[in-house]
């Protein structure tokens, strides 16, 4: 697939540079790494992963990268002494390397640093372009599927442990709880979100104080180990409101009917306007920013949020896609509910890999 992009742009070569804890770095190279290393990828499918010596033998033993070679080997150290700027030693080591694989014209994705940029425009022909892993991600293989249902099921081992073990009574203590139960598993959740009363109308607020008569609960961790995430929200009611509980029905009703829909073939921005029409059917109207103020869901795997979206632009869904479904209904005066799951595209249908019950009354 790299090697028909790098035909379809005329170039020879393209080149990341990056860590792990960049998504298309570590797809490309399935190597786990905390400092920014680069990968090379060759119009003839040729690839090679350049390290530091500290880092070649782990490299070989668990990269996907066919050549692995260190700095060292490319004479890294007597460049340094010579130059004495490791950037600039480094960045002079690069350029040797794309020359002597005879490049020409070098495709740059739009987020290499800056500094690497300007060097190489001074060597080659260069074109700035989005980066192809982002697409080839879009589709996930059967083995990343298992990878997302394996943080899927700790999701909900938590949220059950929640739901049997609830007393908690500040939004941070039930923050802590959870992202200390799924770390204590082996999955990292940040920034989850248990937000209460008023504060959850606005729909990314994580929650702050004691908690009221409903909690919006939003985990989305990934693994420590496989690094894929899932996604997972559900509106908990500790007392009746009838107005929350009124909104809570329609979102459900408004996902349960975009579920439905999800299939190879279908176009996103369909299920995104079913969503919108569930939601006028009940009479909740979005304007001035309030109502129905986001997407229906998105791309998630190695990052929680990426292609493709669920929303206003035309996508088509296809087999092997892997997004979420998460219609809320936000009113300042109120409060905010919204339902999640996490979802795989099939031929005919799609797959819930978050089947949790809807309406949670503690």
């Amino acid at each position: 697939m790299i090697a028909k992009f790098l035909r379809e742009h005329d170039a020879d070569f393209i080149i990341l540079h990056g860590s792990s804890k960049n998504a298309n770095f570590y797809y490309a190279t399935k190597f786990k790494t905390s400092d920014p290393i680069t990968y090379i990828a060759g119009i003839d499918g040729s690839d090679i992963l350049l390290v530091p010596e500290m880092e070649k033998r782990r490299a070989e033993r668990e990269s996907r990268v066919k050549e692995v070679v260190s700095l060292n080997d490319l004479g890294y150290m007597e460049r340094l002494k010579e130059i004495k700027d490791a950037k600039k030693a480094y960045l002079d080591i690069l350029v040797s390397v794309l020359k002597e694989g005879r490049c020409r014209k070098l495709l740059l994705p739009e987020e290499l640093p800056t500094y690497i940029s300007f060097e190489l425009m001074k060597h080659f022909q260069v074109e700035v372009v989005k980066n192809p892993f982002t697409q080839l991600r879009m589709i996930k293989s059967s083995s990343e599927i298992e990878k997302i249902r394996d943080t899927s099921n700790a999701v909900l081992r938590c949220v059950k442990w929640v739901v049997e073990n609830f007393n908690f009574k500040t939004c941070e203590e039930l923050r802590r709880a959870v992202e200390l139960k799924l770390f204590s598993e082996g999955y990292l959740a940040e920034n989850t979100i248990a937000s209460s009363g008023k504060a959850t109308s606005d729909p990314h607020e994580i929650g702050r104080g004691r908690i009221e008569n409903h909690v919006v609960l939003d985990i989305f961790p990934r693994s420590v180990d496989h690094l894929y995430h899932s996604d997972f929200t559900r509106t908990i009611f500790l007392g009746k409101n009838p107005e929350l509980e009124e909104m809570y029905e329609a979102v459900v009703d408004a996902q349960e009917n975009a579920v439905g829909m999800i299939r190879d073939g279908v176009d996103a921005r369909d299920v995104h306007q079913r969503v919108k029409d569930v939601l006028n059917g009940y009479g909740f109207k979005t304007e001035k920013g309030e109502g129905f103020i986001h997407s229906t869901g998105h791309g998630i795997g190695l990052e929680v949020h990426e292609e493709p979206r669920i929303g206003e632009l035309s996508v088509e869904l296809k087999k092997g896609m892997v997004v979420t479904v998460e219609p809320g209904l936000y009113y300042s005066e109120i409060g905010g509910v919204r339902v999640e799951d996490t979802v795989v595209v099939r031929e005919k249908d799609c797959e819930v890999l978050t089947p949790f019950e809807k309406f949670l009354r503690l």
